[in-house]
């Protein structure tokens, strides 16, 4: 069973705006060897079959998606590993699902969230989010959802400029 929970989040103008959080397969066994193989394996092929997992499980009848966009990982992990992972599964969603791909957030500290505990998690990702201007219904992919903590972060950013739903799915779950 996925990790499916809703939020409400308040918007600039007042309105209430619904985010649903997917966590899709528990992180471990076949799913945390792709994760862990597209971050530290450089395996690029695993963002095609983690992509697959996230188009195959959703039934997107249930939600209006206009954009994908991706939670972006620190500047320093992106320069080691020589790409951005969360980026890699949200291109390939985006192809699999016929929409448009844009990098939509900046990732505006520098903190990692890898070996940080729950309380930590919770306050450290901050983003700023691109002007929206057609798309404004979002789908927001990283690889593993924990807290919760990244996908809040980068819906804040998102409505604060205009989004009025936002969907976060990430392939692998460790709540």
């Amino acid at each position: 069973m996925e990790l499916h929970r809703t939020e409400v989040m308040r918007s600039n103008t007042g309105a209430l705006i619904a985010t649903h959080v997917l966590g899709i397969e528990p992180h471990e066994g076949h799913t945390r060897e792709l994760v862990l193989g597209l971050k530290y394996g450089r395996k690029r092929l695993n963002a095609r079959v983690l992509a697959d997992i996230v188009v195959d499980s959703v039934n997107w009848n249930y939600f209006t998606v206009d954009v994908v966009t991706w939670a972006p990982t620190t500047t320093s992990h992106q320069h080691e590993r020589g790409m951005d992972h969360a980026e890699l599964i949200a291109r390939h969603v985006g192809v699999l699902l016929a929409l448009p791909v844009k990098r939509l957030l900046r990732r505006i500290n520098t903190i990692s969230q890898t070996g940080l505990d729950r309380d930590e998690r919770l306050i450290s990702p901050e983003f700023v989010a691109r002007p929206l201007r057609r798309h404004r219904n979002v789908l927001i992919i990283d690889d593993v959802v924990t807290t919760g903590a990244t996908f809040r972060a980068a819906t804040q950013a998102l409505v604060a400029v205009g989004a009025t739903s936002v969907v976060c799915i990430a392939p692998s779950r460790t709540v």
